[in-house]
């Protein structure tokens, strides 16, 4: 028995403490909190660390959930009038809260290491700690000025807190090598390096279906002008126009719902057009496989949780040029610029005439899909933890 016990405190002395830090977590906000609940999972399976996160819950009253004996996550509550967009008296909210939770949480906790999703506002709460505890930011887009047009004014007044934000950081991580490109041009002075979404591949598969006779689109994805989903709208006009027999799929929901309704009517493809609204992850597994290509015309993005699971299914993708849309695309699909409907409908049109090619297409998504796994990436953080922690 004193063995064991002995044992036990040693190895509790020599795991890794680690403080996560996330302003969102599903149900509230979109990629970056699915990437850190996958992660989370994976973490429960190593046993030299120990992690805790600290997160935002809609519930009314804070709880605790364990999802292992390593894995712990604090919810606290905050009041929101949307899950998908923070309104800019709800950061100021969620960091007050998280910043008087935290300095609670520290006095009677100790860590050695810090790692938060998004340098603000999350990056923020660890900046003020930084003489005490080390930290490393995951960027995830919106975090990097240029990113996102929506919020080009607030750039001006967040570049030089995320420029310290980032200075500061043990290290910077990427979830693509175009986020890592786009994070080097506004900060030439810092470097990031890359570890990449991954995806479910067991829950993610594809099934045997004969070639349609009429072709099934898709698209995952909050309904945002980002998404560019208005784009997909019009080349479809244009592919009923030139005869082609299809259905398009619009799984999501979002404050442009409405709008893009509207928009399919005026067009007169609202027959060709369904919107699903927003699916549980096991209906989109079940569905995605049903379908024929997937499309996201997105203004921006950093690494597409949707476009890899669309992958996982064995669809070959239609990406615009922005971000890890090239590291996906390797003979499974097709690359479209930024913001041309024309050239959308164009590629759409050309891989439709094609059945044969698109089939193949899809088999080498699948197979670029095996290459990512959410097991790969939580070692990956693993790895990176451990660095930071003995150099």
């Amino acid at each position: 028995m004193i063995s064991c016990a002995r044992q036990f405190l040693e190895t509790m002395s020599t795991m890794l403490k680690i403080l996560s830090l996330n302003y969102e977590f599903p149900p509230i906000g979109g990629g970056g909190g699915n990437a850190h609940r996958h992660i989370l999972r994976e973490f429960t399976r190593f046993q030299d660390m120990h992690v805790t996160l600290i997160t935002t819950t809609i519930q009314p009253d804070p709880f605790t959930e364990t999802l292992s004996p390593n894995v712990q996550i604090h919810f606290l509550p905050i009041k929101k009038q949307d899950l998908f967009f923070w309104r800019r008296s709800e950061v100021i909210r969620y960091l007050a809260i998280h910043h008087g939770f935290l300095g609670e949480h520290l006095k009677t906790n100790s860590y050695d290491l810090c790692h938060v999703f998004f340098g603000f506002p999350s990056g923020l709460l660890a900046f003020l700690r930084r003489k005490t505890l080390p930290y490393l930011v995951s960027v995830r887009g919106s975090d990097v000025p240029g990113y996102n047009r929506r919020f080009s004014l607030d750039y001006v007044f967040l570049r030089p807190i995320l420029n310290r934000i980032y200075r500061s950081a043990r290290a910077v991580v990427a979830n693509s090598r175009g986020l890592q490109d786009l994070f080097q041009r506004q900060f030439p002075r810092l470097t990031a390096q890359v570890i990449p979404n991954g995806v479910d591949t067991t829950l993610f598969a594809p099934v045997s279906r004969p070639i349609p006779s009429e072709f099934t689109l898709v698209t995952l994805a909050r309904l945002i002008p980002r998404k560019g989903i208005d784009l997909l709208l019009r080349a479809c006009r244009i592919l009923q126009q030139n005869g082609f027999a299809f259905q398009c799929h619009i799984v999501g929901d979002g404050p442009e719902e409405e709008n893009l309704k509207k928009l399919s009517r005026e067009l007169g493809i609202s027959e060709r057009i369904t919107f699903h609204g927003r699916m549980e992850r096991e209906s989109v597994a079940r569905f995605l496989p049903q379908c024929d290509l997937f499309v996201l015309p997105s203004y921006a993005e950093g690494m597409s949780n949707a476009a890899l699971e669309a992958m996982a299914c064995g669809l070959p993708l239609v990406l615009t040029d922005t971000g890890g849309s090239r590291e996906l695309i390797d003979g499974n699909g097709k690359i479209v610029a930024i913001g041309e409907s024309l050239l959308l409908a164009a590629t759409l049109m050309d891989l439709l005439s094609q059945p044969q090619q698109l089939r193949e297409m899809g088999d080498q998504s699948r197979i670029r899909a095996e290459q990512y796994s959410w097991r790969t990436v939580a070692q990956q953080y693993h790895d990176l933890y451990v660095r930071l922690c003995h150099d």
